[in-house]
């Protein structure tokens, strides 16, 4: 009887195959952790929304801050580029967006009551193509 020889080049190569792709990093679903956000402050005069964008960040982001109808604006850094004060929406339009963090900021006339603001951040997904809309609450 002769004893058969195992071949552990092939399994080997296997296992080493599988290393790399475990080791790779995997492409995010659409939205997954891409973009985020965050409210630094959600009540009061001052408003801070915190927006962390990942890799690979898409171009442009559409901020949308939904305030209280007929609140009045101060000041806003950015400057936005929309208000509609009997909507109460104030929208940012951020071009060549890089991965990092940036932080819209709002100073009112008047406080507003905590619970009564929301945010949306749009975007398009730079590996589906997909729009994503992330609601931000505080």
């Amino acid at each position: 009887m002769t004893a058969k020889k195992k071949h552990t080049r092939a399994s080997g190569l296997l296992f080493v195959a599988l290393l790399l792709l475990v080791s790779l990093p995997m492409p995010l679903c659409a939205g997954e952790a891409l973009v985020g956000g965050q409210y630094l402050s959600a009540a009061g005069q001052d408003i801070q929304l915190l927006i962390t964008v990942g890799s690979p960040a898409p171009t442009t982001l559409i901020v949308i801050q939904n305030l209280p109808s007929g609140t009045m604006v101060d000041s806003a850094s950015p400057a936005f580029n929309q208000y509609d004060a009997g909507k109460g929406e104030v929208k940012w339009l951020l071009t060549h967006v890089n991965p990092g963090r940036y932080t819209v900021s709002l100073r009112l006339q008047h406080p507003v009551v905590s619970g009564r603001i929301s945010g949306d951040i749009r975007y398009k997904d730079p590996g589906s193509g997909r729009m994503i809309n992330l609601r931000v609450r505080p």
